[in-house]
């Protein structure tokens, strides 16, 4: 052993050796694993859980309305703010947030993991893929050096060459489509850092093909001139709409109808849907646009135009100057428009924008800047509103237009989010598939003209503004694939316009004076589109579904997605009232049913008496039960004239015995899609069940047997050809 030293007078060896310290970060190349990091925060995570358990929230607060529906208020008894001091209140929401804080972190890190692990197998899967494609190509490339010429390749060789290709290019759709994190000279956030662009000016919209003379030259072109001129003025703009997407490109009329909304261009007194309908059939009998072919639609809901066509209209629309940078105040924001000087604030004029549409940029951030109260200051402060800065402004598009999620979208700042509040005359605002936002900024409530908020697939989002009853004018909110929002805001019941809410979630919240209700929806009297996701088990049984969603008056579609339903204790080995129990116990708080309360019978489950009496379209996916609801079976449907029924294995007939004669069925588009025990034979199916069958979609049915399909499972009904 070596000599001790003296703790007084240590030697400089040790002096020089650094003392180990606790928290000291590892060393490069050390947990470089994710997985391992992963694991190790979880732990610490855990620790912390159990330092601080959930508790139950003490406080209720609740909210008021200038004129609330009385069904809508609590009773007064269950208001226990009047008995808590502010400092009460705050200590509780506090505590409340320190909580949900480490919840979200422990659900946010089981989620890293599991997409660290996914590409993991991902990585290896492509590379055993690759590796298979060396020796076959290397053996190619001996063939072409050996071979009397090395100028062609045979079709037996181009055969091979394609077929890998196809491979690879699958493999690589595979991947995850990652930003460009490259940072440009001075930043995002810079105004005044000097940006390489080579010289290039914002690109509005799409080149043309060919030159201009020489496409003025040509037949189409004068066609489609002569056909725009007898358009009206507004149909004129829609058409022109096109030009910013690429030729060729599949166009969604959803999409296109969002837009045209914003820009104030559809006909009063006609529903949209059926507004942007009528236009696209006009372009359709013009030749100027063609329907995309999908034979599992029952009509076509996406449109493209031809090359030529396209082109016309690009040149059209630059004579006009509808897409340009100073122009008519309409600007589309292509890839790497960020890095233009153009694009900076100082020398964007604002105040005279009517339109943003992002194209093709991935990192958007730069276009809130153009909107901020004060440009020239670097501190950003905001004066109050004492008048509308940014009037021209209706349609903020910033998010995804493509069918697909191809395009990755990111805001790196969304504190930009605030400058929101200065567009006041908005209305279209579209962050669909943006990620890293994860709360709206309160800013949004300020947009009182708002009539479309499009927040959809932004995967981020956990929270929706408590105030979003500020939007008056919100006619379309679409919250759909926002996984983590698992609470919706009690006012969202308070939005006297909404017509359409898509992703509307039922969960296990217990605070019914803070969220919002799936039976408080009744109280939105225009509701007519509603599609749902149902994460919660328990008392809220198919059953209740129907009772709660029976009197809304106006509803005439209904999506519902079952998702994460909890049946507590089902493989429990049970039997009778036991078991049944079980299944449709409560789960109170964070804590189950113990054994004492088995001597308790299960609530008996409402009983709804009807369908909403305008339904005529009705989604269920997922559905959990082997049976239909007697509502539901095909005989007492007597106005719906669609019915999805897609997913789970339960499901195995329409009804407890088969109909002797034909029923009353309306239903004219049935789409069954991945019943494996659902059995039943054409005949049954279209003389008895639905008598006025049209259009039938069957995928991955098999014992839905004996029916006239074709190759991919569809089949229709003489009237009912595209």
């Amino acid at each position: 052993m070596a000599p001790e030293k003296s703790s007084q007078q240590p030697d400089m060896e040790t002096k020089l050796e650094p003392e180990p310290k606790q928290n000291q970060e590892p060393e490069a190349g050390d947990d470089l694993d994710p997985a391992k990091s992963i694991k190790k925060i979880r732990t610490i995570v855990e620790a912390l859980h159990t330092m601080f358990p959930p508790q139950p929230v003490q406080v209720k607060l609740r909210l008021s309305r200038s004129i609330p529906p009385t069904s809508t208020l609590p009773p007064r008894s269950n208001v226990t703010l009047a008995t808590a001091t502010s400092a009460q209140v705050e200590t509780s929401l506090k505590h409340d947030e320190s909580e949900n804080s480490i919840h979200k972190l422990k659900r946010n890190l089981r989620l890293l993991e599991e997409d660290v692990a996914k590409l993991r197998v991902l990585n290896e899967v492509v590379g055993e893929e690759v590796s298979r494609h060396i020796v076959p190509l290397g053996k190619l490339l001996q063939k072409v050096e050996k071979g009397t010429t090395k100028t062609q390749l045979t079709k037996g060789m181009k055969k091979d060459l394609e077929d890998v290709n196809k491979k690879i290019f699958n493999l690589m759709c595979q991947v995850p489509l990652l930003p460009n994190r490259r940072k440009k000279p001075g930043g995002l956030d810079s105004e005044d850092g000097e940006v390489e662009n080579n010289g290039k000016g914002i690109e509005c919209l799409p080149g043309i093909h060919v030159n201009d003379e020489d496409l003025k030259r040509l037949a189409v072109f004068r066609k489609v001139k002569e056909k725009f001129i007898e358009l009206t003025t507004e149909r004129k703009i829609c058409l022109l709409s096109f030009a910013v997407f690429p030729e060729n490109q599949e166009v969604n009329r959803t999409m296109l109808m969002y837009w045209w909304i914003g820009e104030g261009i559809l006909p009063d007194g006609i529903k949209p849907e059926d507004a942007v309908k009528d236009i696209l059939k006009e372009f359709m009998e013009k030749k100027l646009i063609e329907p995309v072919e999908n034979k599992r639609k029952v009509e076509p809901n996406c449109y493209k135009m031809t090359p030529f066509v396209h082109s016309s209209v690009v040149l059209i629309s630059e004579e006009i100057g509808l897409f340009s940078m100073y122009q008519k105040g309409r600007i589309c924001l292509v890839e790497e428009s960020s890095s233009q000087p153009e694009a900076k604030a100082k020398k964007m004029p604002a105040g005279d924008i009517e339109t943003v549409f992002n194209v093709s940029e991935r990192f958007p951030d730069f276009a809130f800047k153009w909107f901020s109260e004060d440009q020239s200051s670097g501190k950003k402060k905001f004066s109050p509103l004492s008048k509308t800065a940014y009037k021209m402004l209706k349609v903020f598009y910033l998010g995804r237009w493509e069918r697909t999620a191809n395009r990755h979208i990111e805001v790196e700042n969304p504190e930009l989010m605030k400058y929101l509040k200065h567009m006041t005359k908005l209305k279209l605002l579209s962050f669909q598939g943006i990620s890293r936002i994860e709360r709206l900024d309160d800013a949004v409530c300020k947009l009182r003209e708002l009539i479309i908020l499009d927040l959809r697939a932004c995967y981020n989002l956990e929270k929706l503004p408590d105030k979003i009853d500020s939007l008056k004018a919100l006619t379309y909110l679409d919250i759909t694939d926002c996984y983590m929002l698992d609470r919706m805001p009690k006012r969202l019941s308070w939005l006297d316009n909404l017509e359409v809410l898509k992703g509307f979630v039922v969960s296990d919240a217990t605070d019914v004076e803070t969220f919002c209700l799936l039976a408080e929806l009744k109280h939105l009297k225009k509701l007519r589109k509603l599609s749902i996701t149902i994460n919660k088990g328990g008392d809220f049984t198919v059953f209740q579904l129907f009772v709660d969603i029976q009197d809304f008056s106006n509803l005439e579609k209904l999506k519902v997605a079952w998702g994460g339903i909890n049946e507590h204790n089902k493989d429990k080995p049970t039997a009778g009232p036991v078991k049944e129990f079980f299944r449709t116990v409560t789960l109170l708080g964070n804590s189950p049913v113990t054994e004492p309360e088995l001597h308790k019978f299960p609530k008996k489950d409402p009983v709804p008496s009807h369908l909403p009496k305008k339904l005529v379209k009705l989604d269920l996916q997922c559905f959990p039960e082997a049976e239909l609801p007697s509502l539901l079976e095909p005989g007492k449907l007597r106005t719906l004239e669609k019915l999805y029924i897609k997913g789970r294995t339960k499901l195995t007939g329409f009804g407890k015995s088969v109909p002797e004669k034909p029923t009353e069925c309306s239903v004219k588009v049935l789409r069954l899609k991945f019943l494996p025990r659902l059995k039943v034979e054409w005949r049954e199916l279209r003389e008895l069940y639905f008598p006025k069958l049209e259009f039938l979609d069957k995928y991955q049915s098999p014992q839905v047997s004996f029916c006239p399909c074709d190759g991919i499972g569809i089949w229709r009904g003489k009237s009912n050809q595209l």
